[in-house]
């Protein structure tokens, strides 16, 4: 199985990891001569492909399959006309995208299907969500906390060009789910936990997330993050969503559970960055290869998404003689990343360190039997680092800056 990759930062690194688990070789096209997905990609073609239609094909259509990992509109939508053409599969739906890639358009899906979402911006109140309607993750959020903020916050974004989206601020776990879709059944698959840096980029993620009370004091275990009922309430919501929005194919439904309501901040129907490799170690399914049988039989395999193991991933940034756990930008703009079994002590790393490097990224993924092993297996592997590259540790919480 060859699979082309299209799109070389953050969801092209989990293409080209869980492609390489699977057994498929990779080519990976990228318009730009070091992204990080290139160091582990088989091979890595410098392209853009919306340039040379002809090279394009050449490269793709030896391929047996085209996985879109990136969110540029333009690329997306010459790869939706012309792949299909060359009798390959597109393994990506592009009308399930272009409502997910809306905030506005994704809203007035939640609200046709009854979905809980956080509560449109009303008279007063505060905190307040304002974010940008086309963006993923964290890219463009503000938290708002008066009428100056937002005023600031929206004007940001509007001298952007972005339609603004003003909403209620939510507090509690967040969580994530991905689903795989065809011919109206929805298959979800297991639920991770995510925390935040204070830019509100994640950071980490942990499976499995068990239901139970929530502990006092932090970092809580993440076995009994969410109370009774929250997870087949998210699998039900996310069912509705990938059936009522006709995907096929792959969606990834973010929430934050509140008043024990998991509560939809935003679906992206497309191959997500960070949770699939959790979920890979945690269950053992590969959501690369799920997508891929799934296209190619036309129906979605079978799934036991039991846990068989706990994974802790978490993204770490050394500069200025200072290591600090951070949120994943730091791995979007990281050199070729190559693949490390038994990095300073994590399981596997996914980093462009090397000795006497000043300035270097790496995703540490670090297993246990129970979570709490996986976090304290996480937790040394980093101490490891900053004492062996001799680095200042920083707090959770604190800036590099």
């Amino acid at each position: 199985m060859r699979l082309a990759i299209v799109g070389g930062k953050l969801q092209g690194v989990e293409a080209a990891y869980l492609a390489a688990k699977a057994g498929y070789q990779t080519v990976l096209v990228d318009r730009r001569q070091a992204p990080p997905a290139a160091g582990l990609a088989d091979r890595h073609v410098v392209m853009d492909v919306t340039a040379d239609a002809e090279r394009s094909r050449t490269v793709l259509a030896a391929c047996d399959a085209v996985l879109p990992a990136c969110e540029d509109e333009a690329t997306l939508a010459w790869l939706a006309d012309h792949v299909p053409d060359w009798d390959v599969p597109l393994l990506f739906d592009p009308e399930a995208y272009a409502v997910s890639s809306s905030k506005l358009a994704s809203n007035a899906l939640f609200a046709r299907l009854g979905v809980p979402r956080p509560r449109p911006r009303t008279e007063g109140g505060y905190p307040l969500v304002v974010k940008p309607s086309v963006a993923s993750g964290s890219h463009g959020v503000h938290v708002v906390r008066n009428a100056g903020e937002l005023r600031a916050a929206r004007a940001d974004l509007e001298a952007a060009g972005h339609e603004v989206v003003v909403e209620e601020y939510v507090a509690g776990p967040s969580l994530s789910l991905e689903v795989l879709c065809w011919a109206g059944r929805a298959v979800p698959l297991q639920v991770t936990g995510l925390e935040f840096d204070e830019g509100y980029d994640c950071k980490r993620v942990v499976a499995p997330v068990g239901e139970g009370a929530r502990p006092d004091g932090t970092p809580f275990d993440w076995t009994r993050a969410v109370a009774r009922g929250v997870l087949a309430a998210f699998d039900a919501a996310t069912t509705s969503l990938a059936e009522g929005l006709g995907l096929r194919g792959l969606m990834d439904v973010e929430v934050i559970v509140h008043d024990r309501i998991p509560k939809v901040l935003e679906i992206d129907a497309r191959l997500p960055s960070q949770t699939p490799t959790a979920v890979y170690w945690s269950s053992g399914l590969n959501v690369v290869e799920l997508l891929n049988a799934t296209f190619r039989d036309g129906r979605v395999p079978p799934v036991d998404r039991t846990a068989k193991r706990a994974c802790v991933f978490e993204h770490v940034h050394a500069a200025r003689g200072r290591l600090a756990v951070a949120g994943e930008h730091v791995i979007g703009v990281a050199r070729p990343l190559r693949l490390v079994p038994g990095f300073f002590g994590a399981d596997e790393a996914l980093t462009d360190y090397a000795p006497g490097r000043d300035t270097w990224a790496a995703t540490l993924i670090t297993l246990g039997e129970t979570v709490s092993e996986a976090r304290h297996a996480a937790d040394a592997a980093v101490v490891a680092l900053a004492s062996e590259e001799y680095l200042h540790l920083l707090p959770e919480g604190k800036s590099e800056s």
